[in-house]
């Protein structure tokens, strides 16, 4: 598995306790990698509806990134 560029990334933040997407490459740089899931969602929207879900996204940043097919067509 490969992530595709980094614009087709989603970044869901923390605002007044709920979560916000906005689109956008990369979280700030001092935060860190805690963990991932690898979901199987039919669109993006419905990966950060249960990126939304985590109960981190209401505190910190969550990055949603699609994962590339072995053909590389995304890019």
């Amino acid at each position: 598995m490969a992530l595709p560029d980094p614009g087709l990334t989603r970044n869901l933040r923390g605002v007044n306790g709920k979560p916000v997407a906005t689109d956008g490459p990369y979280l700030e740089a001092k935060e860190q990698l805690a963990g991932y899931f690898v979901l199987d969602c039919e669109s993006r929207e419905r990966a950060a509806e249960i990126a939304a879900r985590i109960p981190d996204a209401r505190f910190a940043g969550v990055e949603v990134r699609p994962v590339m097919e072995f053909s590389g067509e995304e890019m």
